[in-house]
Formats: structure tokens, C-alpha cells, sequence
């Protein structure tokens, strides 16, 4: 957003203090002075793919350490509180305070943006993610039963997702502003490892016979996980992009 277009911003805002509440004049007070970082397209720009590309990889040192002005939290690591997987499937895992290492260093293979129905599909590779954090696991897996309750641990290598994004325009304040309402993401997982701690309650000789049963069929396992990490990545992923978009009056973030 230029600077010119800020200050009118600005004293647009001030000159209506009645219709903000102090939470968002300090919103519009960061905008003011420190917007500078989005890169702006314009909408008939020929090559509004590529500049759209760019204007991520600008956020991408933003996203690391996450915006808190405009609600965007840290990608490193990218935090999964709790999520349950897999559940009717034969096996049922829970998650809790799992962090995940590596998601900034996301690299963009394809991108296919439409401004005019706000769609935007993607493609994305993650070369190294690091998993740190706690499960609870009953079922069978590999037709063998599995129980436990401790700590995860893991490396996934050269992760690949398909991510489908979907906008729409609302009015706020009387200007148009881009509200992303719908993301979903499907990620391919082939290699990696993981070490489940304290399996049958810390029996070592089971636990170790389960944990090389699980990084010798790696994919299959990752096939009962991968819902954990999809939802998780979309729900982050929408709500820091949603975050973003929704700050700047639409005709800032792609003039015409």
C-alpha cells in the first residue's frame, strides 16, 4: 500500500473516531506505519500470478514470527493444540500441543489465481517438517493393536499440497474488503519416521516391535495422520490470510 494512501486511510479513520473502537484505530494506526510489507497487484495485471507469488514470498518473514496487529499467529512453529484423527477408521489418535517445525519454508510450484470469482489454487512443497509433541493412540494399525499415551516425535521429508482457496467481497465501513470463507488442503506424504514414547505403557520390547512397524510402512501410517495435518494447515493458513485480506479495503490490496 503506498504511503499517500495510507495517510488518507488514516485521516479518513481519524476523522470518524465515533465508528472505531480503540482496538481499531490501533489496527489502522499499524497500517499506517508499517503496511508496507503487502505488496500490492493490480487486478488487470497480465501477470497477476506472478506477482501474487511475490507478494507471499514478501509476507513470508512476517508470517514466521506472526502478525499480532492483524491477528496472523507464528508459523514457527505452527502450533496444533489438539485435533483427533482417524476416528471410525479402525484407529483413533489425538494430538495435543503438537508443534510443527519447518512450515515457512514452504516453496509455491503452482499457482492459478481467478479475481474474479476470488479462487486460488495452489500448489505447495515443504521440504523438512519436525514434529514435537504429545498423543494418545487406540486401534490397530497394520492389522496389529496399538495403544499408548506419551510423547511424538518425527521428521517428514518433501511433503507436497494442493490447496484450494475461496474469497468473496463484503462491505465494511462502506468500502468493499476480500473475506477468504473456505480453504482445503490435500497433502502427499511418502517419506519421513516417527517414535510414539511410552506405547503399552512403556513395555519396551512392544513399543520398539510398533515403532519399526510404523516407519517401515511410513506412507500407509501418515495416511491415518494426514487428516490431522490438513485441517490444521487450512484452518492456519485461512485465518492468517483472512487476517491479512480483511485489514486493507480491497481496492488497496488489487487496484485496478
Amino acid at each position: 500500500m503506498r504511503s499517500t494512501d495510507r495517510c488518507a486511510v488514516l485521516r479518513q479513520s481519524a476523522a470518524s473516531m465515533q465508528l472505531y473502537s480503540i482496538d481499531q484505530f490501533i489496527l489502522i494506526w499499524f497500517l499506517f506505519v508499517s503496511a508496507d510489507f503487502i505488496h500490492t497487484c493490480k487486478r488487470n495485471d497480465p501477470n497477476v500470478n506472478s506477482c501474487i507469488r511475490k507478494s507471499i514470498e514478501e509476507l513470508r518473514p512476517y508470517l514466521r514470527r506472526g502478525i499480532p496487529e492483524l491477528k496472523v499467529p507464528s508459523l514457527e512453529p505452527l502450533v496444533i493444540k489438539e485435533l483427533v484423527a482417524a476416528e471410525g477408521s479402525g484407529i483413533k489418535i489425538t494430538t495435543e500441543n503438537l508443534k510443527v517445525f519447518g512450515c515457512s519454508n514452504f516453496t509455491i510450484q503452482k499457482l492459478d489465481v481467478n479475481l474474479k470469482t476470488h479462487q486460488y489454487l495452489f500448489n505447495i512443497k515443504l521440504p523438512h517438517l519436525v514434529l514435537d509433541g504429545r498423543y494418545i493412540i487406540d486401534g490397530r494399525i497394520l492389522l496389529i493393536p496399538i495403544r499408548g499415551k506419551g510423547r511424538l516425535t518425527g521428521d517428514i521429508f518433501n511433503a507436497k499440497a494442493n490447496v484450494s482457496l475461496s474469497g468473496q467481497i463484503i462491505k465494511k465501513h462502506g468500502e468493499d474488503y476480500l473475506h477468504y470463507h473456505k480453504m482445503t488442503i490435500k497433502i502427499k506424504v511418502v517419506t519421513g519416521k516417527l517414535r510414539l514414547d511410552n506405547l503399552f505403557g512403556g513395555e519396551p520390547v512392544l513399543g520398539e516391535v510398533i515403532n519399526s512397524a510404523i516407519n517401515a510402512n511410513f506412507e500407509q501410517f501418515m495416511n491415518e495422520l494426514r487428516p490431522i495435518v490438513e485441517k490444521a494447515l487450512a484452518k492456519f493458513m485461512l485465518e492468517s490470510a483472512d487476517g491479512i485480506a480483511s485489514s486493507f479495503p480491497y481496492k488497496d490490496l488489487f487496484p485496478v
